[in-house]
């Protein structure tokens, strides 16, 4: 996919407000969450569970989760439920509401010098996938509130290698500023150190670079995502059942933060059994295949883990085809655990077949734009503060399908979440 921004798109900037009090026991989650993180975290603790703390240490997620940022958010900004703007996805022309649109905020209009046309270049993979296409776009959509800024949107198709090219290419064309979105942190190190070296701002979304100059990291709420997942299956579970695993790929910022939060939520409790482990790299298909194995050789599954929605679904498939939903044992419903707030994940919980999604918006795209708007600013001595290095979008609570307390953490129900993304589930 390639996308040059040629002119504004119309859209209806909304700001909408939750009536009732569905939220009232949300306030200061961001805070509470991140007190919970510390309180489960195992670092320098061992496992009471030997063969989970074995698996969590032959992975590596030790290293991942000690160098995450788990702080204040930037600018001293509370979210609020309801908050965002609502308007028409330039690329997938899908309807979208985006929570993050205050955060960071840049008022509409030419921004900098406005005499100046700005280029920024959007690299991401997967023009196909839905939490990949409403991440590209609200970054285009930000970027069309201002009439200065150009954006050129690439889809390297999981492809690092591409990826590069892509960054080379705006290096060489001298652009602006470069966001991206990495899939894996290794390959991504040299290119953005490329473009650092040529002067170009680049801020990475939602996943990192082993680069260790980039300008600055827009980070979601991953150690909130794994963490709500172990919690709520210590909260339903009793504390034990085998589990199959469909995760991220390996060396992902995804896998390795939900992962591992998860594992160290439900760690010391002895009952839990990995039967099988699978990286299933965000494809529907390949965790429908793995599920459908793991199904075959094991009778007595209790919960599916999945790092993502699109595994999620995929599982839920293989699991439906087998005739095995209810087949834990004891006649017992398999346990789905989830993240990613798709239309189709969260329709999955009202009708009961998933049994916990914990929110990842993708509309974090604007951010990323606003912090590279902000870095050209500083370049260009327009703006006299430097951007933050780091910026964490908010945690946020777990959606199940009625309300419930979970270690403090007030759920919400699908009708009460109004930022599900992606196409409406068929």
């Amino acid at each position: 996919m390639n996308i040059q921004k040629t002119a504004l798109v119309c859209a209806t900037t909304i700001m909408v407000g939750l009536s009732g009090s569905a939220f009232a026991a949300e306030d200061g989650i961001h805070q509470h969450i991140n007190g919970l993180i510390g309180e489960y975290s195992k670092a320098g603790k061992e496992f009471g569970n030997v063969a989970l703390g074995a698996f969590f240490e032959k992975d590596g997620f030790r290293d991942f989760l000690d160098s995450y940022p788990v702080e204040n958010l930037t600018g001293g900004f509370a979210w609020e439920p309801g908050m965002g703007r609502e308007f028409k996805g330039p690329l997938s022309g899908l309807p979208i509401k985006a929570p993050f649109s205050d955060y960071i905020p840049l008022q509409e209009g030419p921004v900098l010098d406005p005499d100046k046309t700005y280029r920024i270049g959007f690299a991401f993979h997967g023009a196909n996938h839905p939490w990949l296409i409403s991440l590209a776009d609200t970054a285009v959509y930000e970027a069309n509130l201002h009439p200065n800024v150009e954006i050129e949107v690439l889809d390297a198709e999981f492809d690092d290698n591409k990826m590069g090219q892509f960054i080379d290419t705006w290096i060489a064309k001298k652009f602006d500023a470069i966001v991206m979105w990495p899939a894996r942190e290794a390959p991504m190190g040299p290119p953005v150190d490329r473009a650092i070296d040529a002067g170009i701002p680049v801020v990475s979304l939602d996943r990192r670079t082993s680069s260790t100059r980039i300008s600055s990291e827009v980070l979601g709420n991953f150690y909130a995502n794994g963490l709500q997942q172990g919690l709520f299956l210590n909260h339903i579970s009793g504390g034990d059942g085998g589990m199959i695993m469909n995760r991220k790929p390996l060396g992902s910022t995804a896998d390795a933060m939900r992962t591992g939060a998860f594992l160290e939520a439900i760690g010391d409790e002895d009952g839990y059994q990995i039967l099988e482990s699978f990286h299933t790299n965000s494809s529907r298909k390949a965790a429908f295949e793995t599920t459908r194995d793991a199904l075959q050789a094991h009778d007595d599954v209790e919960i599916i883990f999945n790092t993502g929605g699109e595994e999620a679904l995929g599982a839920l498939d293989a699991v439906k085809e087998a005739n095995r939903l209810n087949s834990a044992p004891g006649g017992k419903k398999i346990i789905f655990l989830v993240n990613d707030d798709s239309k189709e994940t969260v329709n999955a919980v009202r009708e009961g077949t998933l049994d916990v999604v914990v929110p990842y918006t993708p509309l974090l795209g604007g951010i990323g734009v606003r912090v590279a708007l902000q870095h050209i600013g500083f370049k260009e001595g327009l703006i006299s503060e430097k951007p933050p290095q780091q910026v964490v979008t908010p945690n946020l609570p777990m959606i199940t399908k009625t309300r419930q307390t979970i270690d403090g953490i007030e759920t919400v129900t699908p009708d009460e979440w109004p930022y599900a993304y992606g196409p409406e589930p068929k």
